[in-house]
């Protein structure tokens, strides 16, 4: 592989800072899980606003997961007032093995570069210099002897206890996964066992529950708006009833926007056909220890990430094709909106109509398993709501870093 490497390394040195207040540039930075403490500290020559309101400059940040195990984080950079219809886009890439520390730093150094063009058009840019270090216009060659495999070894388990109750959980979990500009390839399996005990008036109740699975899938590059994939799996679950499943799912995507811009908007639609073979440990509702499956699915979904807020939502539907009721339709929504200055909403839910529990036991279940939620219960529906407000109001400016009593905090920003 030949990579042109450009190493343009730009170094913004304020040499002053008496610039007044009135003199700054005002900006409003907007990400999930970025200490803004740290920002202030090394980025001191702006103000700093609660409201993107009231910032000439909007900084707001995305991430998507690389197939190293890292992130590809862009930040988007928008002009208001008198910048408003200067826009610009810089990323950076994280390793899976880069602490939180190392981010951080590069993070400012990008948001340092990305607000040049702005403080150009300001009294400070008489104090900015850039150096270019190096450009390397001859291409090299570069040697990966994983060859874009990833590995991934995982393992937890706790527990907790007092007199009358405890509960332990275990799991693991081994992936190797393979992304590339036309394939991305994923193999895993994991395994969980928990165990609840409760005794009360004498009686111990114990409920145990256990899992494994291993699933498969190889996705393909078709356009840039198009792509198809396989998905292989095979499980069991004390929890599901299944004493073996097999599966085997093709599956086809288009998004009506390009991927590239899928850290931004996108609009997917998914169709799939799958086939199964399923061996239950005790008899079903429906008087089966086996039975194969086929079914169908689709599902639409949208996404988009604005200055205003974003949204997420998605519906989805599958059935069986020997009982067209059996099925499942589910839909899920987000919405995180900036109403007016200083007001913020957040909407989240999702709700499913529950036609397709093929592998419900005949009997009855233990008291314990019911309330210690150990076993899958008949259901018709499944639902889940929130909302949620945020308002501020007083001084615009929040520029000032106290990290006194605050050590166990980590700093990061709510976004919504």
């Amino acid at each position: 592989m030949h990579r042109l490497l450009t190493a343009i390394v730009f170094i913004v040195t304020i040499i002053s800072a008496t610039e007044t207040k009135t003199q700054k540039t005002a900006i409003f930075i907007e990400c999930r899980f970025c200490n803004e403490d740290f920002i202030k500290e090394q980025i001191p020559y702006v103000d700093y606003v609660r409201d993107r309101l009231d910032a000439e400059i909007h900084i707001m940040e995305t991430s998507q997961r690389t197939g190293s195990g890292g992130d590809e984080y862009s930040l988007y950079f928008i002009g208001q007032f008198k910048f408003k219809g200067k826009n610009d886009t810089l990323s950076f890439t994280s390793s899976v093995d880069d602490t939180d520390d190392q981010i951080r730093k590069e993070r400012v150094r990008v948001i340092q570069i990305g607000l040049v063009p702005y403080l150009l058009k300001t009294p400070l840019a008489s104090l900015i210099s850039v150096d270019v270090a190096s450009v390397l216009s001859s291409p090299e060659k570069v040697e990966d002897k994983w060859n874009n495999w990833v590995f991934k070894i995982r393992g937890n388990s706790y527990m907790n206890a007092q007199q009358l109750s405890r509960s332990i959980n275990i799991f693991g979990n081994i992936s190797a996964s393979r992304v590339t500009e036309d394939w991305k390839i994923n193999f895993s399996t994991h395994g969980s066992y928990n165990e609840n005990m409760v005794e009360y008036d004498g009686v111990e109740y114990l409920s145990t529950s256990d899992s494994r699975r291993f699933s498969g899938s190889a996705i393909m590059s078709l356009t840039d708006h198009m792509s198809a994939g396989l998905w292989t799996s095979a499980w069991n679950s004390s929890y599901g009833n299944t004493d073996m499943g097999l599966a085997i799912t093709p599956k086809f995507e288009y998004n009506l926007y390009p991927y590239s811009e899928s850290n931004q908007q996108s609009l997917r639609l998914q169709y799939s056909l799958s086939a199964k073979q399923v061996g239950y440990t005790d008899t079903t509702i429906y008087f089966k220890t086996k039975e194969n499956l086929f079914s169908e699915g689709a599902s639409v979904s949208y996404n988009t990430v604005k200055p205003w807020g974003s949204i997420n939502t998605s519906i989805s539907g599958n059935h069986y094709f020997h009982d067209f009721s059996k099925n499942i339709v589910s839909l899920n929504t987000g919405l995180s909106l900036r109403l007016i200055k200083g007001l913020s909403l957040n909407l989240n839910g999702s709700g499913s109509m529950v036609h397709n529990q093929l592998s419900i036991p005949k009997g009855n279940y233990s008291i314990e398993d019911v309330l210690l939620e150990r076993a899958e219960l008949e259901t018709q529906f499944t639902y889940f709501a929130s909302i949620g407000f945020s308002y501020s109001f007083g001084s615009i400016y929040n520029n000032i870093v106290n990290p006194r009593f605050s050590g166990g905090e980590r700093g990061y920003s709510v976004f919504f």
